[in-house]
């Protein structure tokens, strides 16, 4: 009974210093609010904890209550996976202002046909030696169709893929089954918090997939850049056979 009375004393000596106008009640709050989070986290999750409509109502309650300024302080939920949508969204945004056609020009003359173009595909298939100016002459003679070779170059470099008859394996794929120590590189890009673009090379073992190293370089690529990042890389490393 005598811890009853001692709680209900506390609890209106509370509403009691929430009422009263002052600093007291800003920081009471601001208390209840990390204390409200740490709850929250600490559920048995594995994931992010969802807020129920009560945390939503307390959250909303007492951030009426503390100073502004204090909000980004006292506010720490929030998902992992919110900052790296955000974060890929910024960096679709920068590309697309970076590479979008932002031209008004007037479209150009229409290309050619599509019965032209499976005439050239057809006749590249079945004369895989001819190349683009006899292909031209051919199909000016037989259709009476004036092409030029240009053309002729566009449509096989986009719709042409020649069928190849080697179903071997590639010749890295054969040094790498008989050499034991080979190295292979690769260069990927990343965006930093600030949307910084960093080049990454990695050099790894073909063998034994082992990561020999890794260097990192800011802005775009060069010959200097690529050559300081590999003997950056190999600085040190045993050479491989």
């Amino acid at each position: 009974m005598k811890h009853f009375f001692i709680l209900i004393f506390y609890f209106l000596r509370t509403c009691l210093l929430l009422l009263k106008p002052g600093d007291a009640k800003a920081l009471m709050a601001e208390n209840i609010i990390l204390r409200k989070q740490l709850i929250v986290i600490n559920r048995g999750r594995k994931r992010a904890p969802n807020l129920s409509l009560w945390d939503r109502l307390a959250f909303a309650f007492l951030t009426a209550i503390i100073y502004p300024k204090r909000i980004a302080r006292a506010a720490i939920i929030i998902k992992p996976a919110m900052l790296i949508k955000f974060h890929q969204a910024l960096i679709k945004r920068k590309y697309r202002n970076l590479f979008s056609n932002k031209s008004k020009r007037k479209p150009g003359p229409p290309g050619p046909s599509q019965e032209l173009i499976d005439a050239i595909l057809e006749m590249k298939k079945r004369n895989p030696l001819f190349g683009c100016r006899r292909i031209a002459m051919q199909i000016s003679n037989t259709f009476g169709v004036e092409i030029d070779k240009d053309v002729v170059w566009r449509v096989l470099s986009k719709h042409y893929k020649p069928i190849s008859g080697d179903s071997g394996p590639s010749w890295l794929t054969f040094i790498g089954h008989t050499k034991d120590s080979l190295w292979s590189l690769d260069f990927f890009r990343c965006e930093s918090i600030a949307l910084k673009t960093h080049w990454v090379m990695v050099v790894m073992d073909q063998f034994t997939r082992r990561i020999i190293g890794f260097g990192v370089h800011k802005g775009d690529l060069n010959g200097v850049a690529i050559c300081v990042m590999f003997n950056k890389i190999i600085a040190g490393k045993k050479r491989p056979k």
